[in-house]
This record gives structure tokens, C-alpha cells and sequence, in this order.
């Protein structure tokens, strides 16, 4: 293999690892900076080589793609291995593990239900007791 295909070979693993940490990392957080830090790192990956793609040698331009999809790609296998690992509790010792029904992925959206009933009693749809009744329904489902 020659240097220049080496160099290659090496930049689009050190991207791929990169994409897959942060896929991973991105999947097991529940907290919106996850998204907010996926995003900045692919604005900061393709606008940058896109800034400066033309300006870059043929070679330059071969490894700024290979580390573009690599990173991608990583990215995107970690985010589905880590939405697994999380749906199927995987890290979670065996005695500890819930088996009535699988844990929620997205668990900023669990209260989904829960702001509609809010929503409907502050525009009037619902009355104080009702609210009451359907947010306790709500509550006894879940937990």
C-alpha cells in the first residue's frame, strides 16, 4: 500500500472512530445538547471542508471526502448501535434490567401527553377537574 493510500486509509478510521463516539454518545444522552453537539460538529466538519474544498490539492480533496463520509457513517452506525444498547438496556446489570415494557429512546418526549392536557386546560378545551382526571390517568399509565 502506498503512503499516500495509507494516509488515506488512516484519516477515514480516525474519522469513522470520531463519528462512531459521537453517534454513540449522541444516542445514550437524553438531553438535547446531544443534538445541538451533533450538529456543530458536522457544521463544523462539511462547512469547513466544503469552505476550503477547492482550494485543496487532489489529495487533499480525496481525504477531506474519505473523512467526510467516514465521519457520516460513524455517526450513523453509533447512533443505531447506541439506540440498542439503550432500547435493550444492554449496559444494565441483569437484576436491574426493567422487563415490563422497554424503556423509552426518546425520553424528552415522554411528557408529550401529558403538555397536551396542559395545552387544552390553558385554551379552555378542559376544565380544572377534567385536567385533573385525564393528567392522573395519564400518570397511572406510566409509572
Amino acid at each position: 500500500m502506498s503512503g499516500n493510500r495509507a494516509s488515506i486509509v488512516g484519516c477515514g478510521f480516525a474519522f469513522a472512530a470520531l463519528g462512531l463516539l459521537v453517534g454513540t454518545l449522541v444516542a445514550m444522552s437524553a438531553q438535547s445538547l446531544s443534538q445541538t453537539v451533533l450538529a456543530a460538529i458536522f457544521a463544523l466538519f462539511g462547512g469547513s471542508l466544503l469552505a476550503f474544498f477547492e482550494k485543496l490539492s487532489v489529495n487533499g480533496q480525496t481525504k477531506a471526502s474519505v473523512g467526510l463520509l467516514a465521519i457520516s457513517l460513524g455517526a450513523l452506525v453509533g447512533v443505531y448501535s447506541g439506540v440498542y444498547i439503550n432500547e435493550h438496556q444492554l449496559l444494565t446489570p441483569l437484576p436491574l434490567r426493567t422487563k415490563s415494557e422497554p424503556t423509552k429512546y426518546l425520553r424528552e418526549n415522554v411528557l408529550t401527553d401529558i403538555n397536551a392536557i396542559d395545552s387544552k386546560y390553558r385554551t379552555g378545551i378542559l376544565t380544572a377537574k377534567e385536567a385533573y382526571e385525564q393528567l392522573h390517568a395519564a400518570l397511572e399509565k406510566r409509572y
